[in-house]
């Protein structure tokens, strides 16, 4: 059984809400299912939260109303969403790919159903779109020497993240389980190996599953891990079932087939 960990734990800090409508600046796909948008306008503030070690920090994009077009974008009312007349608005959590004073990017998977989903997939460089938060931030520990992240495609813009942050020396494993070849740019880093399994989603829970041993006798490792949340159930219980500290892996459930805008912040009741 793994010993406790004297690192650290994840944390969180708390933001001020924003609501922003944004603008398409750039379009780019940046892989076979892959699309990077790139928003900006009046409304980006040139403090927008982005701390270190907080690579799963995401938004909500409110998306146009699809009768008439508007984007029912809630005002913000003693810091909480205030009530929309008209049409309810459509939320969707992304993950800040990258932020700045002017830019904010976000990477969305191409795919014909949802309304984010069919958003994107007719964006073109002019729209107007909606953007609420990051409501919070989870501060991650930076100083194991280790850290094992595991993701499919929805969450590999967060492993980008994580690759991104700068001196960082830690020795880096990316399990990227996924749908196909090339599916998503990762930049090179030193002491990072990008280990990619293309398989169908029944095989998935299993090989994720797997990640736990990478991680489970060494006790200067960290694991991360986001995806689809029934598939990853396998791997918390290899982490119980090993004795892995509890302060040494974080797995968050993205998204659950069948189910839309899946509220990820709800514990499993895994």
């Amino acid at each position: 059984m793994s010993s406790t960990s004297t690192h650290a734990p994840v944390t969180t800090v708390m933001h001020p809400l924003r609501s922003r409508l944004l603008t398409v600046t750039a379009i780019d796909d940046i892989g076979p299912r892959m699309r990077r948008v790139v928003l900006g306008g009046e409304d980006l503030e040139a403090d927008f939260p982005a701390p270190p070690f907080a690579a799963p920090d995401h938004v909500k994009i409110v998306v146009p109303d699809p009768v008439t077009g508007e984007i029912p974008l809630p005002p913000i009312v003693d810091d909480r969403l205030g009530r929309t007349p008209g049409a309810e608005p459509i939320f969707r959590d992304y993950t800040v790919r990258r932020v700045d004073a002017e830019h904010l990017v976000l990477d969305f998977v191409l795919h014909d159903h949802g309304p984010a989903g069919r958003w994107v997939g007719a964006a073109r460089v002019g729209d107007p779109l909606g953007v609420l938060g990051p409501r919070g931030s989870h501060l991650y520990p930076s100083d194991y020497e280790r850290y094992v992240l595991v993701a499919d495609e929805t969450a590999l813009p967060a492993v980008g993240r994580w690759l991104d942050e700068p001196d960082w020396d830690a020795e880096v494993t990316v399990l990227a389980v996924v749908g196909g070849v090339d599916e998503y740019p990762l930049a090179p880093r030193a002491r990072s190996t990008v280990q990619w399994q293309v398989l169908p989603a029944s095989e998935r829970p299993a090989a994720l599953a797997a990640a736990a041993a990478l991680v489970a006798d060494d006790t200067d490792a960290f694991l991360w891990a986001a995806g689809e949340a029934d598939s990853l159930k396998p791997l918390r219980r290899a982490l119980r079932e090993r004795g892995v500290d509890r302060a040494r892996y974080d797995i968050d459930g993205y998204w659950r087939r069948g189910v839309a805008g899946l509220d990820h912040h709800v514990a499993d009741d895994d």
